[in-house]
């Protein structure tokens, strides 16, 4: 779902901008914490940095808001997230290395809920565009998703 764009700022004002630590006290700290996790091909380390929970209910109200009211329905569906996750990611790690993220915008989407929009410089050059729900939890914050554009409009 990331696209590849030129960005409107140049590589010099990409590299001002605010840095973050890699730490769940920022939605953007989170962000770094699974791309980290994701460098090293750490399956354990990425999965406690995403709440499968959250993502699963979002991905169910979205779908269909009866059966996100469903307990069970929840709880299987957290499974499935977690397990479809670990199941993708395993197989096809993302390639980060040489990657430089740069934040450049964050927005209230939901209670609790921000999204995240990421400039990802990879080491090609080339940039991509991620737009990267992000919860609030009682353990920090947490990756979800990401959303496209379109979906952020509607």
């Amino acid at each position: 779902m990331p696209e590849k764009i030129e960005p409107k700022l140049t590589l010099e004002q990409l590299r001002a901008l605010p840095r973050f630590e890699v730490d769940f006290n920022t939605p953007e700290g989170a962000i770094l914490c699974l791309e980290d996790a994701c460098r090293r091909r750490s399956i354990e380390s990425a999965v406690a940095c995403k709440d499968f929970s959250i993502e699963g209910t979002l991905m169910l109200v979205n779908f269909d808001p009866d059966l996100a009211r469903d307990p069970e329905v929840r709880q299987r569906n957290v499974l499935l997230a977690e397990r479809t996750y670990r199941r993708e990611t395993t197989e096809s790690w993302p390639d980060l290395e040489g990657a430089e993220s740069f934040f450049i915008a964050r927005q209230p989407y939901l209670e609790g809920i921000v999204v995240v929009t990421e400039l990802r410089r990879r080491r090609d050059g080339t940039f991509e565009k991620l737009n990267l729900l992000v919860a609030k939890t009682k353990s920090g914050w947490r990756v979800l998703n990401l959303v496209s554009d379109d979906e952020l409009k509607g």
